[in-house]
This record gives C-alpha cells, sequence and structure tokens, in this order.
C-alpha cells in the first residue's frame, strides 16, 4: 500500500505514542494532535484505531527489508554468514525497538493483531536459506524451520531482555547475540559431524 505524506505523519506518531504508553492507552485524538491533523483525518486515512496500528506494523515490518539479512551470504562461509545475519537482525530491531515495544505492552488476549511481525519474518527468511543450506549439505537437520525459529527467539530474547533488564546484561545485547550465533554454528558444526 502506498501512503501520502500524512498518512506516515500519522504512522510515525502513533509508533511512538503506542510505545510510549501502549495500544489501549493511546487515544486516536492523542495521535491526531501531535501529528497535527484532527481525528476524522486520521478516521479517513485509517478507518479505526486497530487499522491504524495493523498498517504502522506492517509498513515498519516491510520498510525493514528483513530479506536483506541474506545479502551476500552466499559468498562467505556458514559461520561468517550467521555473523553477519546476527549483526543484521540486531540492526533490525534495534531500528524497530519502538515498534517491539509496541507489541509487548499489548495484552496477551488482544484479538485480530499479530505479535512479533519482525521476528516471524526473520524466520520465514531463515528457514529458505536453511532449507538451501541443508540441500547443500552444509548442515543437516531435518527441520529448517524449527532451527530459524530457535535461532530467532534466542537473539530475541537477548534483545527482550535488554529492553527490559536495564542495564543487567554483561555487554551489550548484540555482543551476546554474536556470541549466541558462535555457538549456534558450533553446535550446527558437531551436528554435521555426528550425522556424517
Amino acid at each position: 500500500m502506498k501512503f501520502n505524506d500524512t498518512s506516515i505523519r500519522i504512522m510515525d506518531v502513533a509508533l511512538q505514542l503506542f510505545s510510549e504508553q501502549g495500544y489501549y492507552n493511546t487515544t486516536t485524538k492523542q495521535i491526531a494532535d501531535n501529528a497535527s491533523v484532527n481525528e476524522l483525518t486520521l478516521f479517513r486515512h485509517f478507518g479505526t484505531k486497530a487499522n491504524l496500528f495493523q498498517e504502522t506494523t506492517e509498513r515498519y515490518v516491510v520498510d525493514a527489508k528483513v530479506e536483506s539479512v541474506l545479502d551476500g551470504v552466499n559468498d562467505v562461509n556458514f559461520e561468517k554468514a550467521m555473523l553477519l545475519i546476527t549483526e543484521r537482525i540486531c540492526n533490525l530491531y534495534e531500528q524497530n525497538r519502538n515498534l517491539y515495544k509496541v507489541q509487548m505492552k499489548h495484552a496477551d488476549d488482544a484479538e485480530g493483531f499479530v505479535k512479533l511481525k519482525l521476528s516471524r519474518s526473520f524466520i520465514e527468511v531463515l528457514t529458505k536459506y536453511f532449507t538451501e543450506l541443508v540441500e547443500q549439505g552444509v548442515i543437516s537437520n531435518d527441520d529448517p524451520h524449527r532451527l530459524a525459529t530457535t535461532f530467532v527467539s534466542a537473539v530475541l530474547g537477548i534483545f527482550t531482555v535488554d529492553i527490559l533488564g536495564g542495564n543487567m546484561m554483561p555487554a551489550p545485547w548484540s555482543e551476546l547475540a554474536l556470541d549466541y550465533a558462535n555457538q549456534f554454528v558450533k553446535a550446527q558444526q558437531v551436528r554435521n559431524l555426528v550425522t556424517a
């Protein structure tokens, strides 16, 4: 969907307010006022607050260009590829910190909201990548989707602890994610030796 300048301004403000106050505590009036439009304009562009939220999260996930985490990985070995991918995932999580904060503040029983869109996109992209690696014999895993889900969940977990835990981390969260990526690669290499 193509958005005009007004729609983009409304979505930018909505994302900021949703991340600060949560979805339920943010009113359409607050969003409209902060975006310098009237509430009617907001409703004309998005229909409902729920639609605004969905369009905003979709836009930020699309803008993240998730598939770019795989750029150039076929030109390097598995270990370097995983470190590149991890670094890029960390950068995209960091760029989308506000989007993630919004999703963390959503009620668990919120119907109609798909949480963790960025992470779901990472899992989809990595599943395809791991499937290719299995086919090439680089890794031996009978469930690339499970492998992708485990990997993304671990990196997301580190990111979440950074957001929630303040300064309890012994190092910057992206460094810890890279440490995990190294362990992940070693585990796959050991598995390859065992199944060979």
